[in-house]
């Protein structure tokens, strides 16, 4: 049993809760973290006399009334444009073909990507030509019937780590490396590419002060949720810090 400030939480409030959590990497350690840090917050809301009745609103108002941010002005917004201008680029495209060695619960991991990693050395002995025979073969995505081809590509298509890997890639090339994403593991090639244009600082100056503005709130949680921590008495539990889908 998990003690909070001598508030218990017993084992129903953590079946209740376990569900929620079932993809993190451990789900009960999530799952007792969150009812820990929703638990220290409904307590400062009595103490800064907070009557909201759902527990998402009781946590917002809390927040609201424990954290304050600065908004992002023009200068901190232009400072991350100057030394993100990658991140603006408009209309940068790449025809690309990929195989995907699809990763699933029942999979072991090592084995797949050791697997995927034996096809990539083979199909580097290969023609350029053979791709397509290979990703009808292995692939385990729907594009393995078309050879592989993905089409042409533009940012923010894909996953952020697939798309980092295919636009740091040269045209017409066999990436060396398998790429990993949240889908498994990949075998790249692209084709053609077109270079695109970096945005004007104008027309993304309020998308970045969004940013910025989330990214201090963030930060600013974290460690508010970090203070309140240190502060209980908690038994049951090694809380070392925030982490909490609370934050996401």
């Amino acid at each position: 049993m998990i003690v909070v400030n001598g508030v218990s939480i017993d084992e129903a409030q953590l079946a209740a809760e376990l569900p929620r959590h079932s993809e993190q990497r451990d789900p009960l350690k999530s799952a007792s973290h969150e009812l820990v840090l929703r638990e220290l917050l409904r307590q400062r809301a009595g103490v800064l006399g907070i009557t909201e009745t759902s527990t998402e609103s009781l946590m917002q108002a809390v927040f609201d009334a424990e954290i304050q941010t600065p908004e992002p002005d023009e200068q901190a917004c232009r400072r991350y444009y100057e030394q993100h201008k990658h991140q603006f680029i408009h209309n940068d495209r790449v025809q690309v073909w990929h195989i995907l060695f699809q990763l699933t619960p029942q999979m072991d991991a090592k084995r797949l990507r050791a697997h995927a990693g034996d096809i990539l050395n083979s199909l580097y002995q290969d023609v350029p030509e053979a791709f397509a025979d290979y990703a009808r073969k292995y692939s385990n995505c729907p594009s393995s019937s078309n050879g592989g081809s993905l089409g042409v590509i533009r940012r923010r298509e894909t996953v952020p780590e697939f798309e980092k890997a295919v636009f740091a890639m040269p045209a017409n090339s066999l990436l060396n490396r398998l790429v990993d994403s949240r889908h498994g593991f990949h075998i790249v090639r692209t084709g053609a590419r077109h270079e695109g244009e970096v945005m004007a600082f104008a027309r993304v100056q309020k998308p970045i002060a969004d940013w910025l503005s989330q990214s201090s709130r963030r930060r600013a949680t974290s460690q508010y949720l970090q203070l309140l921590v240190g502060q209980a008495d908690i038994k049951g539990l090694d809380i070392e810090g925030a982490d909490s889908p609370l934050l996401q």
